[in-house]
């Protein structure tokens, strides 16, 4: 199963709207970090999922932010199905460990 981790939230993105960093697994174009993010209508424009390749520290990959697969019109934000189109990415926690005394 291809994962997508929560990695960080609340993360600035261009146009200064709230991100998502992910971990994914399998790692998608030489990264396994995503950053996603609804911008929403303005302007008489619909409002876009964007999904674009980051690094472990929420930049643009290759210092590019272009949108990848994933990047969808709406205006109903919707992380899932936004990494579900960029690879298949069905979202995970981690598994809560509990430790024996």
């Amino acid at each position: 199963m291809s994962t997508a981790e929560i990695v960080a939230d609340g993360l600035a993105s261009p146009g200064g709207f709230e991100a998502t960093l992910y971990r994914v697994d399998p790692p998608i174009q030489g990264t396994d970090h995503l950053l996603v993010w609804h911008q929403p209508r303005m302007f008489g424009q619909p409002g876009q999922m964007k999904v674009v390749l980051a690094t472990p520290g929420g930049a643009g990959y290759g210092k590019r932010m272009d949108a990848i697969a994933g990047t969808y019109v709406t205006d109903e934000p919707n992380h899932h199905l936004a990494l579900q189109l960029a690879g298949g990415y069905q979202i995970v926690t981690p598994e809560t460990v509990e430790v024996e005394s």
